[in-house]
């Protein structure tokens, strides 16, 4: 077993309790809640070859729905990043986390910072493409990226449903279509916001292969270069100083498109498990390892143990 995935998921009982009390049974239109627990996560790991896994809270986060209140969401956070801690100490060299806030409240979200990186140990930060419309490079959230730049911290993306889901889904299930334009979104958002260039020392994990990065990073570009940016190299320059994990798209046409776009130094694997089924990641899997992908299961590990050094034995 060599790999360590990137992107993959918890489900704690109180967070699908508090699911539940908010109504939300198909989170973003997806068909159901998976089942989660560190015993079966395990298992599925050693099935399909996967060393070590850096847990995360998927869609829609801690701060969800009129069930929870913004002091439930702190409450909710402080519990997810104390179960993942728990279940990196009870399962020594298989687990990391990437710590949940309630980005809704920056001080508590700066006060949780400290307690996850320095009290739990968490390997780094998760934060949702947005949060009731407020995207990451927006400036009421600078006192957060401030302190994750200061930290040199890792943080994780994950994407949600944009506001205007109800216009753009065509009634699909978000993650089908809105997840990876949203995740454009919000990387563009922190592009032409300044705050790559504001907070050049957080180590970003763009998910999905980038969503549509690799191919509207030169559109992009070339229009933010209008908007009084950057010269459009120096726009994808810094596109691609980030990490991309390969959660959900472990096939030719779109891994193709990523190398065309990043450094073979900042591929990573991602598996999305438990919301992919086991059955798919593996059929992923059978493609990462074989011999047709253009990067070795390998690179992607020492591009993972650079920014986990937990992971390094």
């Amino acid at each position: 077993m060599s790999l360590i995935d990137v992107h993959a998921h918890f489900l704690p009982d109180q967070y699908r309790d508090a699911l539940a009390t908010a109504g939300i049974d198909q989170p973003d239109g997806f068909p159901r809640v998976p089942s989660w627990s560190a015993a079966e996560h395990v298992a599925v790991m050693d099935r399909l070859g996967i060393r070590s896994a850096v847990l995360s809270v998927s869609s829609p986060g801690v701060q969800f729905g009129d069930g929870i209140t913004a002091s439930d969401a702190v409450g909710l956070a402080r519990h997810v990043n104390d179960v993942a801690a728990a279940t990196i100490a009870q399962h020594p060299g298989r687990f990391g986390a990437f710590a949940s806030l309630p980005m809704g409240d920056v001080d508590e979200s700066l006060a949780e910072i400290e307690r996850a990186l320095d009290g739990l140990g968490l390997d780094g930060i998760n934060v949702l493409t947005n949060v009731a419309g407020v995207y990451l490079g927006d400036a009421s959230l600078e006192p957060v990226m401030a302190e994750l730049n200061r930290r040199n911290a890792v943080v994780f993306i994950h994407p949600t449903s944009p506001a205007c889901w109800e216009c753009t889904s065509l009634g699909y299930p978000r993650p089908m279509i809105e997840f990876p334009f949203d995740t454009t979104r919000a990387v563009t958002n922190l592009l032409l916001s300044g705050a790559f260039t504001r907070h050049p020392d957080i180590r970003w994990i763009v998910p999905h292969a980038g969503g549509t990065l690799p191919f509207l990073a030169p559109r992009i570009a070339g229009i933010s270069a209008l908007l009084g940016a950057d010269d459009p190299a120096a726009v994808v320059a810094q596109l691609r100083r980030l990490h991309y994990d390969l959660a959900g798209s472990a096939n030719p046409p779109v891994v193709a498109a990523l190398m065309g776009f990043v450094e073979r130094s900042q591929v990573l694997y991602g598996s999305d498990w438990p919301f992919t089924p086991e059955q798919i990641v593996g059929a992923g899997l059978g493609w990462v390892n074989g011999g047709d992908n253009p990067i070795s299961p390998d690179e992607m590990t020492t591009a993972a143990v650079r920014l986990f050094p937990r992971f390094s034995c």
